[in-house]
């Protein structure tokens, strides 16, 4: 009878210290999150107390900016022509570096399934 009292008395002391134990690290967890979470409302921007009807001259700098994009779009076609010894030349260039660059990758390719085949020894 003194044992299992003894056991009794023992385990409810182990189950008090795991709940302090467990205790501290909850009241730090909640501790913080209330911490966090005042923080983060210095974050946000109120939003304005009355939005302002736009001027006329609002609206026309509005219309105007895409209209100046477009017309910016299209000045390479009023551009001199470009001759075509200059045009035989960038399409030698271009196809040169698209060769390049496949070949290039290609170099990589073999490359890596070399290692790997060397790696196991395939070819001894």
């Amino acid at each position: 009878l003194f044992s299992k009292s003894l056991a009794l008395s023992t385990l409810k002391t182990s189950i008090d210290n795991m709940a302090r134990s467990a205790l501290l690290p909850l009241s730090l967890v909640a501790a913080g999150l209330v911490l966090v979470l005042n923080a983060g409302f210095g974050a946000f921007v109120p939003s304005p107390s009355a939005v302002a009807a736009p001027t006329a001259e609002a609206r026309f700098l509005a219309a105007a900016s895409p209209v100046a994009l477009a017309m910016a779009g299209s000045l390479p076609a009023f551009a001199e022509e470009i001759d075509s010894a200059e045009a035989y030349n960038r399409k030698v260039m271009t196809g040169v570096s698209v060769c390049l660059s496949l070949a290039l990758v290609l170099m990589g390719i073999i490359i890596f399934y070399t290692r790997r085949v060397v790696e196991n020894k395939w070819l001894n």
